[in-house]
């Protein structure tokens, strides 16, 4: 699916596209069409270049992780919470020990 980076404002199969507004990508279902070898973009379009498979394999190793950095530092802040305690160290819990006023 080929994608085009909106330079300037456009309009495209009834939507207008704006750099600075909410659409301001513009995926297509096929690429336009070509000329002398050559595809006609509009003057308001950048053409995006697809990525190659080996940065498609880095992109989502990244992104893996990314994702195992964030969950195991989840789990640690889960920890800390259940561990976190007001009272002192070496402080007890029981209730008879605890003096109320």
């Amino acid at each position: 699916m080929p994608s085009y980076k909106v330079k300037s404002k456009g309009f495209f199969n009834g939507k207008i596209y704006d750099p600075d507004g909410k659409r301001n990508m513009l995926h297509t279902e096929k690429p336009f069409p070509k000329k002398n070898n050559k595809e006609q973009v509009p003057s308001w379009l950048e053409a995006i270049k697809s990525e190659t498979p080996a940065q498609a394999k880095a992109r989502k190793a990244a992104e893996t992780k990314a994702a195992n950095a964030a969950k195991k530092k989840a789990e640690d802040d889960k920890k800390d919470i259940a561990d976190a305690s007001f009272l002192g160290e070496g402080e007890s819990t029981q209730a008879d020990t605890v003096e109320t006023l």
